[in-house]
């Protein structure tokens, strides 16, 4: 032996010992309960003295680890928080631990690291070590506590610390910072565990489990959804941003198109709808599954996920341009009860109720809920205007080990009007001669808006490496009111504007159900990973917009209209027409597989997807005759090829292609219906994820090419709308996007977007924009006498955008089809400033240049415009 040893390098010898010390523990361990041991591998610099405080105690630090491998993440974690982690490496390879992203607290950190995972971590006074090992019963989730050094057979107090005489986990926590550099060799050159754990000892996370992004800052290394799992950005062959709760709680707007102007997303018009990539895309789909609904509340949203570019060969029905995925608040397994109240300048008002926690346990099923709720009414600032809302989301959630089940009901009353009545000047500028204030909105125009549904999902680790979720959901909603909206145009010779009124009656029922699979594992040396399913959705509608012969059409002047001396009919006053109304009924479905290789392990993946799609619409048009239904319908096999190359572990280079199709349900101004749309998307870039994921980046160039566009044109006289018809459209251009926490506390992202949309003349497009930047940062202080205070910014400008005349009447000799708007800078500004644990104050003002422009538009006399400079304070109190 001692030959043998003066052979043995340096490092080896290190080696030796360390796994001496940790087999000899740990069967002292299994033979004595009353010993504690600490073992195994520990990230960090060095120790001057045992840590005479909880980590709780310490600064934030910023975090950015993301999902994986525990044996690999819990390095990361040690070598960003500074603190000692010991863990059995065998032991805990295999279990795959949460994105923390953010400013944390170490052990807030890694408790939200470690929250769902069959992990605990349990503090060692002693040494300031955290000890990492797995539960050896499922609990609610994982809580920091001292480790113990008396024999119990039941769990004590948490408070308890260990005792510090423990001569093995003294040494054992020298050894992890003395060797780094060996632990380090030791983890990677361990081979897979020879001996698994009991069945019973594995609690597994889900690759379709979605954790909150709350209190995580802006940053996200990881897409909640966007490729059917929870998967590193970098592994993407696409644009991703990922919009947190964090950043949608700073900007306090309760519109998805509101927040996602801060995300690369331009505004249609506010509420669900939305462009990318310079056109309008789809609706957001609500927890993967398509919606169709115009108008919702945030509340119970937790983050966003924007896919640019196409991705219907994953999600039914998607828009070539990109798709937003919504993913909504699930119940936590700790208890946070969270109350709002805001107010604004203007008399404006909104409270939030956000509860969580378990329930109780039956057997091995743990019950959790979560009840989020909004109330919101007040004035506005323009005139005759309302925006109530009431919205309730109840959700119950049952988990096992390996399963969990959400069920989850919603509900949403928005009175409110339907439709933005302002309009632009003949050079694009919004137009304000009446007043600030003014929204041409007449007395007692108001829609009263109606949202029920139910969403369940199942999600089941059936292995290790495969797991299978059921999602579906049935949706209602129905919208009744009397609005009266310039559909008669706007004069600029005249200086007038002629108002219609409609009766709005529209009811939708929407039936979703989907079925995903997704594996990991290894064929030979090649990794492999295979991602399989099916949607199915059924929509069916009823419209039934009706004239008022009675109120016909008003022309008033614009600069004076005095539109609180017009009054809308009430609902009950309007008069059927011989056409009542037309009803639709959609099917889709879809089945896809999507294969993933890595070609070059850690070097080069291959991404390969198919899907069948198939879409069929029965339109009758008119639901008092009830004529045969006219029937449209297509059929495609869809692709999306894809690679990924690591420069480095850093940095990728990739390129992606997908197709994409939708039979059109738009009619144009004869009623006849539009052919189906049809797509093809390419697109290359580069993905950076610098320092842990502080500075990461994505630059991509996309050439997308659609057939078969139009473009909503205005309203017919007997109030249908209709579409006209452009042919095909491209889009070419490029976008960025950046997201750096250069120092704890500090965090900025930002996007860009330069592009162009032309039709195959080559002439600019409707509704369609050429530009679009926006940055958002904040600062928390860390210590001081400003600890607990946080103060950014926000800032948005969409430029280029197009929007068709229609029936607006500029008096301009030779002026064109479109007019571009101008374009305005949003900035606004926010901060918070905690008082305690439980009290925190928080201020927004919004548009501090007091710009005035439009926000967003359907057309030149359909425009949002842009609020005043406008202060809002809120009171948040957490128990």
């Amino acid at each position: 032996m001692s030959v043998g040893m003066k052979r043995i390098p340096a490092v080896r010898l290190g080696r030796f010992l360390l796994r001496c010390v940790l087999e000899v523990g740990f069967l002292i361990r299994m033979v004595t309960p009353c010993v504690s041991l600490p073992v195994a591998v520990a990230l960090g610099s060095s120790i001057a003295s045992p840590p005479t405080v909880r980590a709780s105690e310490t600064a934030k630090r910023s975090f950015n680890v993301p999902s994986g491998d525990a044996a690999v993440t819990l390095r990361q974690f040690a070598a960003t928080s500074g603190s000692p982690i010991v863990y059995l490496t065998d032991r805990v390879r295999g279990m795959r631990t949460n994105e923390v992203s953010g400013e944390y607290e170490p052990d807030d950190a890694l408790d939200l690291m470690l929250e769902g995972t069959g992990l605990q971590a349990l503090h060692d006074t002693a040494t300031g070590a955290w000890v990492v090992s797995r539960r050896r019963a499922p609990e609610d989730g994982p809580r920091h506590s001292a480790v113990e050094s008396t024999p119990s057979a039941e769990p004590k107090s948490k408070s308890k610390p260990m005792k510090s005489k423990n001569p093995i986990t003294l040494f054992s926590a020298w050894l992890a910072f003395a060797l780094p550099p060996l632990q380090a060799q030791q983890a990677s050159s361990d081979g897979p565990s020879s001996t698994k754990p009991p069945e019973d000892d594995r609690v597994l996370l889900s690759a379709f489990e979605v954790n909150s992004t709350q209190d995580r800052g802006y940053t996200s290394n990881n897409a909640a959804t966007g490729f059917k799992t929870n998967e590193t950005l970098l592994r993407i062959p696409q644009a991703v941003t990922v919009v947190t709760r964090d950043l949608i709680d700073d900007m306090g707007y309760a519109d998805s198109s509101n927040i996602l102007q801060f995300a690369g997303v331009s505004n249609f018009y506010a509420g669900e709808a939305m462009a990318m990539r310079g056109t309008r895309i789809n609706n957001p789909y609500l927890d993967e599954m398509r919606d169709g609904t115009p108008y919702l509340d945030n509340v119970n949203i937790d983050s966003y996920t924007v896919l640019r570019g196409p991705a219907a060969t994953l999600y039914l029905g998607a828009s070539l341009g990109g798709t937003v995925l919504k993913t909504s608040k699930r119940p936590l397994n700790k208890a946070q009860y969270v109350l709002t109240a805001r107010v604004n300048q203007n008399g404006a008002y909104r409270g939030e109720v956000d509860f969580t926690g378990p329930v109780a346990k039956i057997g091995d099923i743990a019950v959790a809920y979560r009840l989020v709720a909004a109330q919101q009414g007040g004035d506005q600032y323009f005139k005759n205007m309302a925006d109530d809302r009431t919205v309730v989301h109840p959700t119950l959630q049952f988990s096992a080990k390996n399963t969990v089940v959400r069920v989850a009901f919603d509900y949403k009353h928005l009175l409110h009007i339907p439709n933005a009545n302002n309009f632009i000047t003949p050079t694009g500028k919004l137009y304000t001669g009446a007043g600030r204030d003014e929204g041409y909105f007449v007395k007692g125009t108001m829609e009263d808006f109606h949202r029920r549904g139910f969403r369940f999902i199942a999600i089941q680790k059936l292995s290790e490496n495969w797991d299978v979720k059921v999602a579906a959901t049935r949706w209602w909603f129905s919208r009744l009111g009397s609005v009266v909206f310039p559909a008669g145009g706007v004069n600029w010779p005249n200086q007038t504007v002629t108002f219609t009124a409609r009766r709005n009656d529209e009811k939708f029922d929407f039936s979703v159900a989907l079925l995903d699979i997704n594996g990991k594992y290894q064929l030979g040396r090649i990794g492999m990973s295979t991602a399989l399913g099916a949607s199915y959705s059924d929509e069916i509608g009823k419209s039934r917009f009706w004239s008022s012969a009675a109120f016909g059409s008003k022309t008033v002047p614009i600069a004076n209209p005095r539109l609180d001396l017009l009054t809308a009919p009430l609902t009950r006053d309007y008069t059927a027409p011989a056409n009542p109304g037309s009803g639709t009924t959609t099917y889709r479905g879809d089945a896809y597989i999507q294969q993933s290789v890595e070609l070059l392990p850690d070097r080069l993946t291959a991404v390969v997807g198919v899907t069948q799609s198939k879409i069929k619409t029965n339109r009758i048009a008119n639901l008092a005759t009830r004529p045969p239904a006219t029937v449209t319908q297509g059929d495609e096999l869809l692709h999306r090829f894809g690679l990924v190359f690591n420069l480095t572990k850093d940095m990728v280079v990739y390129g992606m292609e997908s197709t994409n199709f939708s039979p059109s349900g738009n009619r144009d101004v004869n009623l006849n219906l539009l052919p189906s749309v049809e797509g093809k998307g390419r697109e290359a870039g580069i993905k950076t994820a610098f320092l842990d994921g502080r500075i990461s980046s994505t630059l991509s160039f996309f050439n997308l090419a659609l057939t078969n566009q139009s473009f909503f044109a205005g309203v017919r006289p007997d109030g249908i709308s209709y579409f006209a018809p452009i042919g095909s459209t491209t889009q070419k251009g490029f976008d960025f996007d950046l997201a750096l926490s250069p120092v704890p506390g500090l965090q900025f992202v930002a996007t860009y977007y330069n592009g162009k949309v032309r039709d195959q003349a080559g002439n600019k497009v409707a509704n369609s924009y050429s530009g679009d930047l926006s940055l958002v940062g904040r600062y928390e202080f860390q210590g001081g006498a400003l600890k607990g205070l946080m103060l950014g910014a926000g800032v948005s400008r969409i430029s280029g955008r197009q929007v068709a005349i229609g029936a607006y009447r500029t008096g301009v000799v030779g002026q064109g089809p479109l007019i571009e708007m101008d374009p305005g800078n949003l900035v606004n500004l926010f901060g918070t400033y905690r008082l305690n644990s439980r009290w925190t104050l928080r201020g927004n003002l919004d548009n501090v240049l007091d710009e005035a422009y439009p926000l967003g538009a359907q057309n030149a006399y359909f425009v949002d415009p842009s609020p005043p400079r406008t202060l809002s304070l809120s009171v948040i109190c957490r128990f």
